[in-house]
């Protein structure tokens, strides 16, 4: 008897892709990123921070003196002094970073209303210097200037409190 011839089997096709079509999805997918990139760029938020940084905060007007208004978008308190003058404080505590409400009722050294740290107890007067508690220095402001009536702060630049380290 003889033995019948048996067929090896082909080896199995790989799958092609083709080059030019992985070029074009590449190509392709790159238009696409960069336009929604460009178009973030394009269109601002809405905020009302201009291209250097100055929020307007409102009018003279709208500030009582010695009743702080909060900023929350912008993280900071804005107080018009007695002596007219505006100070732009950062909500957050110099020393460990937690939030600084203002306390309207609070009792301290005979006198009412005070910034008050709720992790640290560190105190704030109304002009934001420390006078209580662990705190290197009283709090952090930012720049403030009045335009024609209009109070605007520059949000982007922070200024270390009263009582910090002396400059280098």
């Amino acid at each position: 008897m003889g033995s019948i011839p048996v067929a090896n089997p082909s080896p199995p096709k790989r799958l092609a892709f083709p080059r030019r079509a992985l070029a074009v999805a590449v190509v392709l997918s790159t238009v696409v990123v960069g336009l929604v990139v460009a178009s973030a760029f394009a269109w601002p938020t809405g905020s009302k921070v201009d291209q250097v940084g100055w929020f307007n905060a409102g009018s003279t007007a709208d500030f009582t003196v010695n009743e702080p208004v909060r900023f929350p978008d912008h993280r900071f308190w804005l107080v018009r002094l007695e002596s007219a003058e505006f100070v732009a404080l950062l909500t957050r505590s110099p020393y460990q970073g937690c939030t600084v409400p203002w306390r309207p009722d609070f009792e301290f050294m005979g006198k009412k209303g005070w910034f008050r740290d709720p992790c640290h107890n560190d105190t704030f007067t109304i002009d934001g210097s420390h006078v209580f508690g662990p705190a290197p220095r009283g709090m952090d402001r930012f720049p403030v200037r009045v335009e024609d009536g209009a109070v605007r702060v520059n949000v982007r630049t922070v200024i270390l409190g009263p009582g910090g380290p002396p400059p280098d």
